[in-house]
């Protein structure tokens, strides 16, 4: 694999050297052409450097230079063509003479009714959309190094709700969820890049052109089984035939550890413990001596005072990323090709070894070639070609079990070194941190990924104007090494009278390397297209078959496949109408059972084209759209072929017994009960919206109303537990969403300054019409709630008396009821009813959700002379955060939140409930006491830049030049009351690995 990937990361580098060079010659010069000479301007009449400028044709093509200025042949009629991006593009018909002066005016930050958006298989114009479909282009995107691009977009894109819920170096775990929560497991979108369906989180943003977001049936549909829950397209860059760059990033920074539980001293820790176990009735453990001894720190060895977080956590780690990328081509050959480089080191303290470093850490290298070859005026074959290669770093026993060491371990369990200088430990506590980190070897993950995308365009004008075919196949390949070292330490227990040793000791060693998560993925498409126009008519239409499979050795391959198809009509660019359908089957399903047909049409009108809008100023632009369709969704969350009913052999003995002597044989035991009726989700959606511009396009709106209703979600099965046998999934559930989506922008220029300001919203609500939950009180089911409830019992305070508790309902969900514990609210018995005990009846089902009903962002830009500043925050409402695992985490993690126990001297104004060690359950128990809301408004990114001056780019050979200062996640307004960022999942026990911010230097440059 090593020998593969390496020799491969050339082919895209040396095929677009190969293919620049053959065809670098001049194109052919029109007989009769003359030199046109020419300034472009801005709205302020300055001259703008860098436009690119081009016959319709693309028979010559030229860039401005400082003053503004060019030089291009043509011949008369020809139509000249002048373009930049963030200025509406001019056209030229040329005429007698050999001087121009064209203005570009500026143009809004977001993109026009003429600008490009991707749908399936298929680009259109804005205007032409009557899908709900948002784009954002990768400039609009600050150059940050993170671990998981897509944190990046978070809070850009309308619709679009992606929450970073892991931290670690090299790990990409992100929510991604298009619109609303309408399922009652599986709401996770889609993502294709280039057409085929495959992640971008571990791709760098150099190689990046835009992010797509289908959000109704109008583009779903295309994908049948696979557009139930939204799709996200992201497309990488092209070469421009206009014009010729290099471009460099570099980004240079820190990572800063933020929101970490503080730990306890031995002080602090030895009397909360204390105190938990008499308040379990027992006797405290420390003497008064022994407490004297941790607060003093008169004898370290037999009384340690570890402060494991401080001492194995690093504060900072640094974080690099480099990125080179070039483009160009002509009209014949176009290419783009890019290089990075990103080094993310972690917060792991005291790893470095003469062997040796354990400190979890994660490289990536990203490369790719992307050439468009037209071989004849009829035959167009492009090549994406992609190729990552990662390194993993982490300590020999994982992150996990290192972090829980940290975190879980007491601050007085072990001296980390006895006075001989060997590890300590104790026969409870045998993970001695530094041991871990320094002696438990390290494990190197290396990923080889390949990521190629054939298409192929034959155009079959001869045959029928308009009519081509086209074809897409990939080849996704995927490989992976595990290596590394393996140690194993000796912990020693000097408080004993007999020192007592823990573990067996074995010196550095290589680590088993293993081959492992070797994969294939294939998509392949296929199929017409056909493009027309008539007069004041236009029709475009799609027609694909599609196949995916997705192959390793160790299991069957998954696969689906389905046709597609496309129709859309505009009459005078002013009414559109559009029909898409997909037909698609899966594996999942039972034979016979396994495609669905999944319709959408949808419909346009550009209102402010009609005579009685064109007389208002104020409104640049207007239209109205709606569509209505199904789309699919085939996923299942749990074992493959659901349909069918599986059998487990006992080849050994232990089975069924027969014989006059009763002796157990081999047998054969059912599992579980397949349903040959199970079927794929069906979602119906409705969108109404328009999209519109005022004031010479400077303030632009876009606004949606959406329906969602989903059936045949699939849910447990109802059948009764005396049939004996699990029984498996059915389509019993169904969940309706509603929402409204807003999208804004305002540009402007006045003088100097550029001004540009964004924002959008998504506020949503979902209900569950139908559950497979029987036999529970109606407080206790899903029906009518948002999908995503929670079921908790309703906490009232903290028992403040035993004579509180006596006068109160009777509590079960421990073996007895103190002061400091839970009180509980009496709700119902098995009547429905009240009954004075507080047990699993007493559960109340609440719209309570760690997905928000509520998400948006907004941000801008400004720029004033060679300085410019950019930001964006992301706000999410209605997420509610369960605490419960980090509070209440006792008895070897007691942390400084247990100072904030219930005591009977500040009972009133305790805020959690008092300690324990044992026979916690009504303090642990799933309640709306540990419920905090996960609101929060963040600031994701900012950026602050000083461009080269123009004279200075001049003297050194540079188009421009940036220099800049970044962050990401710099700032958030909720910690949840406890110091912890509300956007992180909580994983119990405080283990998670640190929130981080991230603050860079960064120099961009193009020549």
């Amino acid at each position: 694999m090593k020998f593969f990937s390496k020799y491969l990361l050339l082919c895209p580098v040396l095929c677009i050297f190969f293919i620049t060079k053959v065809f670098s010659q001049q194109n052919e010069v029109i007989a009769g052409s003359v030199v046109y000479h020419g300034t472009v301007v801005d709205d302020q009449q300055k001259p703008l450097p860098g436009v690119s400028v081009f016959i319709q044709e693309r028979r010559g093509q030229t860039q401005t230079n400082k003053k503004g200025e060019f030089n291009i042949k043509g011949s008369k009629n020809d139509v000249l063509v002048v373009k930049m991006p963030g200025y509406f593009t001019s056209q030229v018909v040329l005429s007698i003479g050999d001087s121009l002066r064209v203005t570009l005016h500026s143009a809004p930050a977001d993109a026009g009714e003429d600008d490009n958006a991707n749908i399936p298989f298929a680009v259109r114009k804005k205007r032409e959309l009557s899908a709900a479909v948002t784009v954002l282009n990768s400039d609009a995107i600050p150059q940050l190094p993170t671990n998981d691009l897509r944190n990046l977009f978070s809070g850009r894109v309308s619709g679009l709700y992606q929450a970073q819920v892991g931290t670690a170096p090299g790990t990409t775990a992100t929510t991604v969820m298009v619109r609303s929560m309408n399922s009652l497991s599986i709401n996770n979108a889609r993502i294709f890049v280039d057409g085929t369906e495959r992640d971008y989180a571990d791709m760098d943003l150099s190689e990046i052109a835009s992010v797509t977001v289908l959000k109704d049936a109008a583009t779903l549909s295309w994908y049948g089984l696979r557009g139930g829950n939204g799709v996200v397209l992201v497309n990488t860059k092209k070469g421009d035939p206009t014009r010729s760059y290099i471009r460099f990033d570099s980004q240079v920074g820190l990572q800063e550890a933020v929101n970490l539980i503080k730990p306890l001293n031995s002080y602090d820790y030895a009397r909360l413990y204390n105190e938990a176990v008499v308040n379990d009735g027992g006797t405290a453990p420390y003497s008064q001596t022994v407490l004297d001894a941790y607060r003093n720190g008169t004898s370290p060895y037999l009384y340690p005072n570890n402060n494991f977080v401080a001492d194995y956590l690093r504060k900072t780690s640094p974080v690099q990323r480099y990125a080179f990328s070039m483009g160009g081509g002509k009209r014949t050959v176009r290419y783009f090709a890019s290089v990075s480089y990103l080094n993310q080191k972690g917060f792991l303290n005291h790893t470095e070894t003469p062997s040796y470093n354990s400190n979890i850490s994660y490289k990536k290298y990203n490369f790719r070639g992307n050439i468009d070859f037209e071989a004849s005026k009829y035959l167009t074959v492009s090549l994406n070609a992609g190729v990552r290669i990662e390194n993993r770093i982490t300590p020999g026993t994982g992150l996990t079990d290192v972090m829980n060491t940290i975190f879980n371990t007491p601050p007085n369990a072990f001296p980390v070194l006895n006075a001989d200088g060997s590890l300590g430990g104790a026969s409870q506590f045998t993970k001695n941190p530094l041991g871990l980190l320094q002696q438990s070897g390290y494990v190197s993950d290396q990923n080889r990924v390949l990521l190629a995308t054939l298409n192929i365009k034959q155009k079959l004008d001869f045959w029928v104007p308009g009519l081509s075919f086209n074809v897409l196949a990939s080849y996704d390949g995927v490989g992976n090494y595990i290596s590394g070292l393996s140690q194993q330490y000796t912990v020693s227990d000097q408080t004993l009278a007999t020192p007592q040793n823990y573990l067996t000791a074995s010196p550095v060693g290589y680590r088993t390397t293993t081959y492992g998560n070797n994969a294939l993925q294939n998509e392949f498409w296929a199929g017409f297209d056909y493009d027309k126009e008539f007069g004041s008519h236009s029709l475009k239409v799609s027609l694909r078959g599609q196949r995916f499979a997705d192959k390793a050795p160790e299991r069957l391959d998954f696969r689906n496949q389905g046709l597609a198809g496309r129709a859309d009509y505009s009459y005078k660019q002013r009414y559109f109408a559009g029909f898409t359908a997909g037909y698609s089957g899966s594996e999942n399903f039972a034979p016979g059972k396994r495609y669905g047909f999944f319709p959408a049409g949808s419909a346009g009108w550009v209102m402010s084209e009609e005579d009685f809008l064109k007389k208002l100023p104020v409104i640049s632009y207007l239209k109205a759209r709606a569509s209505y369709g199904l789309a699919g969704n085939g996923d299942i969350d749990g074992d493959r072929f659901p349909f069918e009913s599986f059998y487990s052999r006992n080849l050994t003995g232990g089975g069924y017994s027969f014989g006059s002597t009763p002796a157990a044989t081999n047998s054969a035991t059912e599992l579980n009960l397949g349903n040959p009726n199970l079927t794929w989700e069906t979602i119906r959606m409705l969108n109404a919206g328009f999209d519109a511009r005022f004031f010479n396009n400077t303030l632009g709106l876009s606004a949606d109303y959406y329906y969602t209703r989903r059936s045949n979600i699939l849910t447990g099965s109802v059948y009764p537990s005396l049939i004996g046998q699990s029984a498996g999934l059915i389509n019993l559930g169904s969940v309706q969403s509603r929402g409204v989506e807003m999208s804004a922008s305002y540009t402007r220029r006045i003088n100097k300054l550029t001004i540009g300001l964004n924002g959008n919203i998504l506020i949503s609500k979902s209900k569950v019409l139908s559950d497979r939950l029987v036999g529970v009180p109606t407080y206790q089911q899903t029906v009518g709630h948002i999908a995503g409830s929670t079921l908790v019992f309703l906490s009232d305070g903290l028992f403040q008396s035993q004579a509180e508790i006596d006068n109160s309902p009777r509590q079960t969900l421990s073996g007895k009821a103190a002061p400091g514990d839970i009180k509980y609210k009496d709700i119902g018995g098995p009547n429905g009813v009240p009954d004075g005990i507080i047990d699993n009846n007493d559960q109340v089902r609440i719209d309570k959700s760690t997905l928000p009903n509520t998400y948006y962002g907004f941000g801008g830009n400004f720029r004033y002379g060679i300085f410019d500043l950019a930001f964006q925050f992301q706000g999410v409402i209605g997420r509610t955060v369960n605490i419960q695992g980090l509070v209440n985490s006792g008895p070897s993690s007691f942390n400084q939140l247990s100072l904030r126990r219930f005591i009977p001297e500040n009972a009133a104004n305790a805020e959690f409930p008092r300690l324990g060690i044992a026979d916690r359950g009504n303090n642990t128990a799933a309640s709306d006491f540990w419920l905090r809301s996960g609101n929060y408004l963040k600031l994701k990114t900012a950026e602050i830049g000083v461009n080269l001056p123009n004279n200075l780019c001049t003297k050194f050979g540079l188009n421009n030049a940036r220099f800049y200062i970044g962050g990401l996640n710099l700032f958030t307004t909720n910690d949840l009351g406890i110091g912890v960022d509300p956007e992180i999942q909580i994983a119990g026990r405080g283990t998670t690995y640190p929130y981080s911010k991230i603050y860079t230097l960064g120099l961009s440059v193009n020549f």
